[in-house]
């Protein structure tokens, strides 16, 4: 439970700087989506019933810290979730460049159905024409933004101990090297 509510304290995190400190210093374009990293992330290492809550939950808090419309998110990071869990039971989810690979899958799931969703169902046209530029930009932001985490990661995996089941992190037992 305690590493739910680290998770969620995660998300919040994510999204404040997202939507408060990144902008000051980013322009549009080049914000990385900190909470698409960790959904995909979660989507790897958890089971699937936390990890589509945290996607319910970071998805509406993404919706009510910078979302155009309620329930935009919950929508596309509860899909993204379930595809990530369908691909996490096919492939090595221990593989970093498995991790790289899904978050620019992730990035262009994500834009094409807030697209979707918001051609179809609040009939803004112009959308597509704004999001389609961008994709570029944010793939490599997203790309540039999980190396950086994956690699503070490591560092506070060999400092803390290891743990079995983290997405992009190779396990090593306390054998390891014996």
């Amino acid at each position: 439970m305690r590493g739910f509510f680290l998770i969620l304290f995660t998300g919040m995190l994510f999204a404040l700087l997202q939507s408060s400190v990144l902008p000051l210093f980013l322009p549009p374009n080049w914000r990385p989506n900190l909470i698409l990293i960790l959904i995909l992330y979660l989507g790897l290492s958890e089971n699937l019933s936390r990890a589509l809550i945290a996607g319910l939950l970071l998805g509406a808090i993404q919706d009510s810290f910078c979302g155009p419309s309620l329930g935009l998110y919950v929508s596309v990071y509860l899909v993204i979730v379930l595809a990530t869990r369908v691909l996490s039971e096919q492939l090595n989810t221990e593989s970093p460049p498995l991790l790289l690979l899904l978050i620019v899958g992730g990035t262009l799931v994500q834009n094409l159905l807030i697209g979707f969703y918001l051609t179809v169902f609040a009939e803004t046209a112009p959308v597509l024409h704004v999001l389609l530029p961008a994709i570029p930009q944010q793939l490599l932001t997203n790309l540039l933004f999980t190396a950086v985490l994956l690699f503070l990661l490591l560092r506070f995996q060999r400092r803390f101990g290891y743990r079995s089941g983290l997405a992009g992190l190779n396990y090593q037992s306390k054998r390891h090297g014996t």
